[in-house]
């Protein structure tokens, strides 16, 4: 089974962001009691499918009230593979951001996930029902949910991530051009076709990677436009640094590739400092 026609690849997100944009976003907040020197509320909101997607949201301190006159830059991150594990932190808001970390569908707070294939694997016998058709667009739906408060300069936001995350802030800027900033460290899943992480892996079989390309990075680099960081790693294995240069190659805006070669796939100090920086040029 060939590649994925690009144009299909293009119809195909055409039609899923449009059925996302015709359903509503039913927000609610509720805010969580805990001593943090920052604000701290739960948010659930309506995805595609009917799907609610839970989310926690962090504010600075001395934006009490949803209608502060004063609006702030937003970030919208999203966990790693495993569902709980959140490379950003809600205290990094104190930094003068709104942070948002959104569980997808079947993922953390917004699990459980079923007994059955896993994430990679559930539905994708078919680009439409795939996993990350719906996890793409709960991201999206964090963006959105962003975009309609009145604290929240919309005109500045964000996506970061790591691992999983990275790759689902690569799909958030590419499938929404509004967003002004993207930082992926180590993203996951980068040119699945010709990864060594998926060597023998199910997701390997063709018939599967022909659902796949629809959703790997390499697909759809090409639609960001937004500032563009990402990380590789010599050393890790779980995201080979080769796929994820191959993405970098094909982003068409102002972008910037760390490699550390003795890097696992774990956390990076200097990669965290250039994050913000990041995120402070492009937002701030």
């Amino acid at each position: 089974v060939g590649m994925a026609n690009p144009a299909d690849i293009e119809a195909f997100w055409c039609e899923t962001l449009a059925r996302l944009a015709r359903g509503p976003l039913d927000e609610r907040e509720e805010v969580v009691r805990d001593p943090q020197p920052y604000l701290h509320s739960r948010v659930t909101v309506l995805s595609l499918g009917g799907a609610r997607i839970v989310a926690h949201l962090g504010r600075p301190i001395g934006t009490t009230k949803r209608n502060d006159p004063r609006r702030l830059p937003a970030i919208v991150t999203a966990p790693g593979y495993g569902g709980w594990e959140f490379g950003q932190t809600l205290s990094e808001c104190q930094r003068g951001y709104l942070m948002l970390q959104v569980y997808p569908r079947l993922q953390g707070e917004s699990g459980p996930a079923p007994e059955g294939p896993e994430h990679l694997l559930t539905g994708i016998e078919k680009p439409d029902g795939y996993y990350y058709q719906g996890a793409f667009a709960d991201v999206l739906r964090g963006v959105e949910y962003l975009r309609s408060r009145p604290d929240v300069d919309a005109d500045r936001i964000g996506a970061m991530g790591t691992s999983q995350g990275g790759a689902l802030a690569l799909a958030a800027a590419a499938l929404d051009p509004r967003l002004k900033v993207c930082v992926a460290h180590v993203p996951f899943f980068c040119d699945a076709r010709h990864s060594e992480a998926f060597r023998g892996h199910e997701l390997s079989k063709p018939e599967n990677l022909a659902t796949f390309d629809y959703f790997d990075p390499i697909s759809l680099a090409g639609r960001i436009a937004a500032p563009t960081l990402l990380s590789s790693g010599g050393q890790d294995a779980t995201c080979p640094p080769a796929g994820i240069r191959a993405v970098y190659d094909r982003l068409r805006g102002v972008r910037c590739l760390y490699h550390d070669p003795e890097l696992t796939h774990t956390s990076s100090p200097d990669f965290y400092r250039m994050s913000w920086h990041w995120m402070e040029r492009y937002l701030g």
